[in-house]
């Protein structure tokens, strides 16, 4: 079970790395899904071989769903990096110098220029990195809001009634607004980690402690981020279904909105 969500957010490229969100739950909840990916690996077993760029593809949103659902290795890991385009023809069109540019993004993980192709028309870059990371560039952030959102719901539902006794019924979780995960953005471009440490409801409240380690990645190994002092606590009230955000955090973002 998901002990913690960890997310830094780089908005001048729309990067946003993170630990604890799954290539599912980006499949399950994206709106903008791909009708054709690129796949960056040149060793890539799946897909189909493509002459001018010399990487395979994957055509077609069932096709991917399925190449999505088979991603997984023996270890529940995954290795995919992957580009998206819209149109074969197009694809066809990129220059050398273009391609060279991809080969580069795949290789290093990281954009040389804008990770958004003209030709491509991608909506998204997406990397599995080590230490289960993934490196996701979105040209529309509102994915990555409505993906985070989905994920912090489910796994407070997961939480809140993990002891659950087989007669008793389950607790409902509202799920938290996109709004107020955007009123954190300020924070999550520091890096901050979510930790969902606390047991279960204590007088019908669930915290979620939030902690800054901006990109030291080492403090996401074990509970070592525990160490530092909170920035501030996400609350769930499960009486009348409401998030509230609380501490520094709130001022950090110049609001403590409720929702």
């Amino acid at each position: 079970m998901t002990e913690s969500v960890y997310v830094h957010i780089d908005t001048t490229s729309n990067a946003v790395l993170t630990k604890g969100l799954t290539a599912n739950d980006f499949a399950a909840s994206i709106v903008h899904f791909p009708q054709n990916l690129l796949l960056l690996d040149p060793a890539a077993s799946a897909g189909e071989y493509e002459t001018h760029t010399g990487l395979k593809i994957i055509r077609g949103t069932e096709n991917i769903q399925r190449f999505f659902a088979s991603s997984r290795n023996k270890n529940g890991s995954t290795d995919l990096k992957w580009i998206d385009f819209s149109d074969l023809t197009m694809l066809k069109e990129l220059t050398p110098l273009e391609i060279s540019e991809l080969l580069y993004f795949g290789h290093m993980k990281t954009h040389l220029h804008s990770p958004f192709f003209y030709k491509l028309q991608n909506n998204f870059v997406y990397f599995d990195l080590s230490d289960q990371l993934s490196r996701i560039y979105y040209r529309y952030l509102d994915e990555f809001y409505r993906i985070f959102a989905n994920k912090l719901s489910w796994i407070l539902s997961e939480k809140i009634n993990e002891k659950k006794s087989f007669f008793r019924r389950e607790i409902p979780v509202e799920k938290i607004s996109v709004e107020l995960l955007k009123n954190m953005r300020n924070l999550m471009q520091e890096g901050i980690i979510f930790s969902f440490d606390q047991g279960g409801l204590i007088n019908g409240e669930y915290h979620i402690p939030i902690y800054v380690i901006e990109d030291y990645i080492w403090k996401l190994k074990g509970t070592r981020y525990r160490e530092e002092e909170s920035i501030g606590t996400l609350i769930y009230h499960s009486g009348n279904h409401r998030w509230e955000l609380i501490g520094e955090a709130a001022d950090f973002n110049y609001s403590s909105l409720n929702i």
